[in-house]
């Protein structure tokens, strides 16, 4: 993480924009992403590579139908969300 980026004292917000959803950290809600019938899933991490590295924590039911699986990292749920 760039600490002159993330603002001093404040949580990272971290979105990663996909073909056909995307991953958000926990500070974003995935119960209003599921409402609004997007494709979102939910890794916890404060940087870029922890959201990558890190196993997913949710999803909304339209990342499971694409082929997102709970087992799978924040790299690896990109991946199918890119296909």
């Amino acid at each position: 993480m760039v600490p002159e980026l993330a603002g001093e004292g404040h949580a990272s917000l971290i979105v990663v924009r996909c073909a056909r959803g995307f991953l958000m950290c926990g500070y974003l809600s995935l119960e209003k992403a599921e409402q609004l019938g997007d494709v979102a899933v939910r890794v916890a991490g404060a940087s870029f590579d922890d959201v990558l590295a890190n196993k997913i924590t949710g999803m909304t039911p339209k990342a499971a139908e694409l082929g997102v699986t709970p087992d799978m990292t924040g790299a690896e749920a990109a991946a199918v969300l890119n296909r």
